[in-house]
């Protein structure tokens, strides 16, 4: 905690996720937080200006009773700032209003001074919800404003109450829920119950004290008529997208439309975008004196570059509609319908969201397995978090999937979506498999309590959507880029130069030449340069699998991150080559010197596309997950398992295939 802070005019943001706290921060304090409809989004206290105060944004908490990390920092910065009677700007869902006075209510036990702001002001309108604000205000004891944090009306209102201290302290309601100790206030869990059947059924006495209070509070303040309609209009759709079967069943069809229209949408431009980098290469070829500098811009710069930019369209398309799922509502209800089958794996449906947050990135998807209390499954998604498909796989398997297959010629449908399917699909098996694995063989306790409040349907804030989106694909493309430009400038160097003379280069290609005559200068001065050395020592090591030298080295270097493996490529096969063609072209095209037939074959392509669906080619991950365990040895028991995963089926497929 920051010294100075306590001395400051602070106010604590807090509520439940979905409330919309974090639009709320943004808009009081300017910053940019992400926003998202899922725990787990802020994952440390955050702190902004507005006007005198310091605004404390904590992390979304369900209940002053959680145990999991996450969630316990809120619980433990609320009480730190309770003792100094810091003011509290609650923030509730008002579409789910009397579930977010629970939390309200247990803060109000705390007895320090609040307002609260019933978020979601234009849908309460929108749906002909009528709060009386002055009785509701009476009935809790502070403050109540609405407020739309999406458009920020209602913000002027806000400010006025905070330059104003118009902060109360509200109506106690179980104040037995605290012990007042000499160093503090600290939440009573009934930790001295002798049996656990006390403990729990005094916290379900006070959950249903709380309950028939607030139910009395609403049916007071709220128009429940026109509340009613409005919940029955979300319950209507969830008789068909949360049935047991028929709820997986549109789930799995939601996404195959999803990664069909990522790959449909994004060929036009990605198309462009490749044919713009070789054109770019063509042109300072055939416009610049040759020199070390031209040749470094046209082989190494701009192909490592342009292995970057040609996966933005695919990744900004994905997003955008993984956003507009997150944000309509719907994929909370995946939690739903996913925890009786989740739990066959040792699993909840609370771990669904950090665990399909990994299709964007591992690292906060295992950060936000902060959220789960019970340490078995915890465990289980951090370890088989990286085996759910992210976004720095997209490039390798876009690239192999698009030489694998033909060039969609039917329109909208094609194979091309159904094989990134199977790869997410492939995917979610393994992280199934590992979890399972993690739930038989560990002695953590298990079987915790899972609760889940599914927010009503809406239409997606789009500003946020294509915010997130933009956040999400220039970190990409700014943290790939840099690994990639150092990575494409050493390549180049290395692939370049050689240790041999040009003399004994030149008296060797003769004699190579005159029992090959289909060799090219090119492709055996890459063989014989530094990169080239290293290649063949790997070679061996790899052959099995359908590999040879010049894959053996972007699998090197992609272990400092996934994207890399493309821009490796990129470069390896620009350098010396005559002909400035785009890269799916260049791999197309290349031979295998052994056999003369092309060295990506169909046996070779899905080799390497299973050995990235299970390898842990991530240093970032691996860091992350000895953070959060604590331990290096889980990190590296995960590289080696996944690694030698990887390799055993990549192995069996080609063996297979070939």
């Amino acid at each position: 905690m920051d010294k100075n802070l306590a001395k400051e005019k602070s106010v604590i943001l807090i509520g439940k996720p979905n409330a919309g706290k974090s639009s709320l921060f943004n808009l009081l304090t300017g910053l940019n937080q992400k926003v998202g409809n899922y725990s787990g989004v802020t994952v440390a206290a955050k702190k902004g200006k507005f006007a005198d105060y310091n605004i404390i944004d904590l992390p979304g908490l369900k209940s002053l009773h959680t145990t999991s990390p996450e969630e316990k920092i809120s619980k433990d910065k609320l009480l730190y700032h309770a003792k100094k009677s810091t003011p509290v700007l609650f923030v509730a869902n008002g579409l789910m209003l009397e579930d977010s006075l629970m939390l309200f209510s247990e803060i109000a036990d705390l007895q320090i001074p609040m307002i609260l702001v019933i978020n979601f002001r234009d849908d309460l309108e929108k749906n002909k919800i009528k709060i009386s604000l002055q009785k509701h205000s009476d009935l809790i004891g502070c403050p109540v404003m609405l407020m739309n944090s999406k458009s920020g009306k209602g913000l002027n209102d806000l400010e006025k109450l905070l330059k104003n201290d118009a902060f109360k302290v509200p109506h106690a309601v179980c104040r037995s829920l605290y012990d007042e100790w000499k160093d503090g206030i600290v939440i009573n869990n009934y930790a001295n119950s002798l049996e656990k059947d006390n403990a729990i059924n005094g916290l379900k006495s006070e959950y249903f004290k709380r309950q028939r209070i607030i139910s009395a509070i609403t049916r007071s303040s709220i128009d429940k008529n026109e509340a009613l309609d409005f919940q029955l209009k979300s319950k209507k759709w969830d008789k068909f997208l949360l049935h047991p079967i028929w709820g997986i069943l549109i789930f799995l069809l939601v996404m195959w439309l999803t990664f069909q229209s990522v790959f449909t949408l994004a060929a036009y431009p990605m198309d462009w975008i490749d044919n713009t980098f070789a054109s770019l290469s063509s042109y300072v070829n055939n416009n610049f004196q040759e020199s070390m500098l031209s040749n470094l811009i046209a082989e190494g710069i701009i192909p490592g570059i342009g292995g970057v930019i040609i996966f933005i369209p695919i990744i900004l398309i994905l997003f955008l509609l993984l956003g507009v799922l997150e944000h309509s509502g719907y994929l909370s209800r995946i939690s739903f319908i996913s925890d009786r089958f989740l739990r066959k794996f040792g699993l909840s449906g609370k771990s669904i969201i950090p665990l399909m947050s990994s299709w964007a990135c591992a690292i906060p998807a295992i950060m936000s397995a902060r959220t789960i209390d019970d340490p078995k499954e915890r465990m289980a998604v951090i370890l088989a978090a990286p085996l759910m498909t992210c976004s720095a796989r997209l490039p390798v398997y876009t690239i192999l999937i698009a030489v694998l297959l033909p060039d969609p010629s039917n329109g909208f449908f094609n194979w091309q979506g159904i094989a990134m399917l199977s790869l997410y699909l492939l995917g979610v098996l393994g992280t199934l498999l590992v979890s399972w694995y993690i739930g038989n063989k560990t002695s953590f306790p298990s079987n915790q309590l899972w609760t889940l409040e599914l927010p009503v349907y809406r239409m997606p804030n789009w500003r946020n959507v294509l915010y997130n989106a933009y956040l999400k694909t220039k970190s990409f493309v700014i943290e790939a880029g840099k690994i990639i430009f150092i990575i494409s400038i050493v390549l180049w160097f290395l692939a370049s130069y050689s240790p041999k003379s040009e003399e004994w280069k030149t008296a060797a290609f003769e004699k190579a030449q005159q029992q090959n005559n289909s060799l090219e200068k090119e492709s055996f001065d890459l063989e014989y340069s530094y990169v080239g050395y290293v290649g063949k020592f790997m070679e061996p090591a790899i052959k099995p699998l359908g590999y040879d030298w010049k894959i053996g080295i972007a699998l090197f270097t992609s272990f400092a991150a996934r994207e890399v493996f493309v821009g490796t490529l990129s470069t390896l096969y620009s350098v010396g080559s005559e002909e400035d063609l785009p890269i799916i072209a260049r791999l197309r095209q290349e031979k295998n010197i052994e056999t003369g037939q092309a060295r990506f074959t169909f046996a070779t392509c899905i080799s390497l596309l299973i050995f990235y669906a299970f390898a842990l080619q991530c240093m970032s991950t691996l860091a992350i997950v000895k953070k959060e365990t604590g331990q290096w040895k889980y990190a590296m028991y995960q590289f080696f398992a996944f690694t030698f995963a990887a390799y055993l089926f990549a192995w069996i497929s080609y063996s297979i295939l070939a």
